[in-house]
This record gives structure tokens, C-alpha cells and sequence, in this order.
């Protein structure tokens, strides 16, 4: 199967001969990794192959033997037809969606969540609380990465139409990315957001894992390769990258200790309806715990978010907030941060944010 080895290393370079005949879980490759190799895979060969039979190899060879045998018949899923999932919304602004005499960060957050999670149910024609793996385990969609630019947050007025627009797009069966418009005026909002699948063993929330759905029906349409806010993801999970790329310049990615201090989660509001520790959550355990740090009398609005989520938590555990990064911009402030669990020191996130002064 050597002569496909190639294939793999186009998508992810460290994959030597030896990882093919190893069990994947005893090599470096990822769940996230055998998503691009899954898709690179099947693109070559014009071939998907199903869940049952991709999950039940445990190397990659075993895999390449079933493309080598079968390239060249039908894609299994060519009945589903594809479709572009696209919603729009003109929402106003009213005092629950505002916060500090501004736009709600966590609100916005909160709308950009349910507004992804409604084009997926959307894409496969199911409700969220019907999605569930082969064994009949719920499923949950997990944020990945969400990156949003916004005009400074006290700009949106109460009583001011937000006309949303968005749309989604999926790589592989169990990743999914949106994108989100906002208009108001001349303020604006422009975020992207991505998922994937995963199931919560019992009811540890430490204990996380990726799965695909049982649901077959998925009209949502296919990205051609790798997207970069995956790319990114996957080679900053893996430690293998040192720098982000944004409109606002080069964030550095590392471990320094300049700030740290402890946070309890408060259950009544970090805490989503699952049990899990909100998504929205964790940019405003970030900045609740960088007041302690800076405690100018500046007023700062966010205008730019990359939060990278690799983990989540019990309500019982307790979060370790680090400041890795502050930089002074132009009227502004730039700030890289790291979230730990205090039980094991994992990590849980990293938070690239840039806030405005405002006058």
C-alpha cells in the first residue's frame, strides 16, 4: 500500500511507511487527521467509503487495501443531493441582548452558536436532540474554533436591526463550518464558525470523544480541500505551529506566564443546558479573570476573537487562567491567553483577542 503513501503526505507531511501498518491509536495522527486523510482518500478515488467500514480498520493500510479494491465504483452517497444551507434573520436589539450599555458579547456568541447548529439540523433534516452515533449515544456539536471581527460593541444601539445572513459547509461527514454576516448600518459582524460531532462518556464531561452521526441523510455541500481554519486548529492542537495569521497582524502562539489566577465556574450561567461548559463561556471567563490584571480604567470593546476550544470540564472543577501575550496596538490592546483544568493541567483553550479603546 506503499504506493499511496503519497496521497496521505500531501495532506499531513509526518506520515511515514511505518504509520501505516501500526495501529493509528499508537501512531501521531489525530482524530482530526484521519478526518483529512479520510477525505483526501476519497476524493482520490471518487469512492466514500461508510462509517462502518472506516471506523472498523485499525490501520491505515487496511483502509487503502479496501480504496485499492474498490476504486473505481460509484460514490455510496451519490443519491444525497447536495445543497447550499443558507438562513437569514433581521433580528433587533433589545435589552436581552445587551449588556454594560452595549451589544452582549455572550448574547452574540450564544446567536452565532444556535445560528450553526440550526443549518446543521437544517443540512440533515433532523432535530438537534435526534442525533446520535450507531450504539444510540447523543450526540453533541462541538465547537472547535470560532473567529469573529465586530465593530466595538457599544457602537449597536437598543432597538437597531441586525440583518443576519449565513450559510454552512462540511468537511467529511463530521466537520462543519459557518459562516455569519451581520449588517447594522455601517457596524458589522463577520464571524466563522466549526464543529464537529462528539459524545460525552457517561456523564464526565472530561471525557470527550469525536463521533460521526448515524443520521445518512446529509445535503449540506462538500468543501474541496482542507480549510485553513482547520488547518490551523489541527496543527496548533498538535503543537506544531507557533504563530496565527490575522487581520490585525501576527498573533504569537506560546507559554509564557505573565498572569495567572484561579476561576471558579458559577453553574448557573457558565454551564449550557447539557451540562457542558458553554462555549460562550469561556471568552468571558478569559476576560472576567484579565480584569484582575488590568485594572486601567480604560473602556475596552472587543473587535476581534479567535478562541480555539480543545476540551471542556465539570461545573465542580476549577479553571487556571494564564496570560501568555499583551501587547500595546494602535488605541489598543492584543492579547494571547491559555485556559487550563486545574485537575490535570489540561488545556482547555487559547483565546487571541484584540479590544479597541474607546474615548
Amino acid at each position: 500500500m506503499k504506493q499511496y503513501l503519497h496521497i496521505l503526505q500531501k495532506e499531513i507531511s509526518k506520515v511515514s511507511e511505518a504509520d501505516l501498518f501500526v495501529p493509528v491509536k499508537e501512531t501521531h495522527i489525530d482524530s482530526l487527521d484521519l478526518v483529512v486523510i479520510r477525505v483526501a482518500l476519497e476524493k482520490h478515488f471518487e469512492l466514500e467509503i461508510p462509517d462502518v467500514v472506516w471506523f472498523n480498520y485499525q490501520t491505515l493500510a487496511e483502509a487503502l487495501e479496501y480504496f485499492h479494491k474498490n476504486k473505481g465504483l460509484l460514490k455510496t452517497n451519490q443519491n444525497t443531493e447536495k445543497t447550499d444551507i443558507v438562513h437569514s434573520e433581521d433580528l433587533e436589539i433589545r435589552m436581552p441582548q445587551m449588556a454594560n450599555s452595549a451589544l452582549s458579547e455572550n448574547w452574540l456568541l450564544k446567536f452565532l452558536g444556535d445560528t450553526h447548529w440550526q443549518l446543521i439540523t437544517k443540512g440533515f433534516q433532523k432535530k438537534s436532540s435526534e442525533f446520535k452515533d450507531d450504539d444510540g449515544n447523543r450526540l453533541y456539536s462541538t465547537f472547535i474554533r470560532i473567529n469573529y471581527s465586530v465593530s466595538p460593541l457599544c457602537q449597536f444601539l437598543e432597538n437597531e436591526i441586525i440583518d443576519f445572513n449565513s450559510s454552512i459547509k462540511c468537511f467529511g461527514n463530521n466537520t462543519f463550518l459557518s459562516r455569519v454576516i451581520g449588517n447594522c448600518d455601517e457596524k458589522k459582524i463577520s464571524a466563522s464558525l466549526m464543529t464537529t460531532f462528539s459524545v460525552r462518556e457517561c456523564t464526565d464531561n472530561n471525557k470527550i470523544s469525536k463521533c460521526e452521526p448515524k443520521v445518512r441523510t446529509n445535503k449540506i455541500s462538500q468543501l474541496s480541500k482542507t480549510p485553513l481554519l482547520l488547518n490551523d486548529y489541527r496543527l496548533l492542537r498538535k503543537g506544531l505551529i507557533d504563530e496565527i495569521s490575522s487581520d490585525y497582524g501576527i498573533f504569537q502562539i506560546n507559554d509564557d506566564i505573565l498572569f495567572s489566577c484561579e476561576y471558579s465556574i458559577n453553574p448557573y450561567y457558565d454551564i449550557n443546558g447539557v451540562g457542558l461548559l458553554y462555549f460562550a463561556s469561556y471568552p468571558i471567563i478569559s476576560d472576567k479573570c484579565f480584569d484582575e490584571y488590568y485594572q486601567k480604567n480604560d473602556n475596552l470593546q472587543t473587535i476581534y476573537r479567535d478562541i480555539f476550544y480543545f476540551a471542556n470540564c465539570n461545573s465542580s472543577e476549577k479553571i487556571i487562567f494564564t496570560l501568555n501575550s499583551i501587547e500595546e496596538i494602535e488605541n489598543g490592546l492584543k492579547t494571547t491567553v491559555s485556559l487550563y483544568r486545574k485537575s490535570d493541567n489540561q488545556l482547555l483553550s487559547k483565546i487571541l483577542t484584540i479590544k479597541q479603546k474607546i474615548e
